[in-house]
């Protein structure tokens, strides 16, 4: 045998093995590539599966909320005639206190806007007339505006222009807000009224 051909042969089996070896590590790399791959593709699809659950609460908590809200004036109905102010102000309170809980779970954010509004406007007449408007006349107001909200927010429809009554109770809102801080410091109180987007 020539020395020629002996190391032909030594090369080109270094080079087979050259190549076995780097084609294992070409493969190790792939299947740690794929494995990360895998790991990447798991925990975006984990995520995804939290933030599909959590989308489905937070609607859950949404419609709770909603039907919260409207049973509140269902369980404490107000009178616009021949209801003692008394039993005006305590359904008021009580639907105002369901309304500043439940306005929070509200996931769109006009519709939760127009509800802290109304809440706020409640919280008002559960201690005095709001504007022109008695206690009984907001209740009434406020009721019939959440509803027709409500109503709106459940067929996917824009929220539509306030009700007559409701409409110029929005639009008094400073003044009424005004009036109020005026009576609080003539009672000696410091408290302010804060401003609506806050709630």
């Amino acid at each position: 045998m020539e020395w020629g051909t002996v190391i032909a042969v030594l090369i080109g089996g270094l080079i087979g093995l050259s190549g076995d070896a780097i084609g294992r590590i070409g493969a190790r790399r792939q299947a740690q590539v794929a494995r990360r791959e895998n790991l990447e593709d798991a925990e975006i699809a984990r995520r995804q599966a939290i933030e599909d659950d959590s989308r489905k609460e937070k609607g859950a908590r949404e419609m709770r909320a909603v039907e919260s809200i409207l049973s509140a004036y269902l369980e404490n109905p107000i009178g616009l005639v021949n209801q003692p102010r008394e039993e005006t102000v305590l359904s008021i309170t009580k639907i105002f206190t369901v309304l500043g809980f439940e306005q929070s779970f509200i996931l769109n954010g006009e519709l939760r806007q127009r509800v802290a509004e109304i809440c706020h406007f409640l919280d008002l007449a559960a201690v005095g007339d709001v504007g022109a408007y008695s206690p009984a006349e907001v209740g009434f107001l406020a009721r019939n505006e959440t509803r027709m909200l409500m109503g709106a927010w459940a067929r996917g429809e824009e929220l539509p222009d306030s009700i007559e009554g409701w409409g110029e109770i929005r639009r008094s809102r400073a003044e009424i807000e005004a009036r109020w801080q005026q009576h609080l410091r003539d009672a000696g109180l410091r408290v302010k009224i804060p401003p609506l987007s806050i709630y």
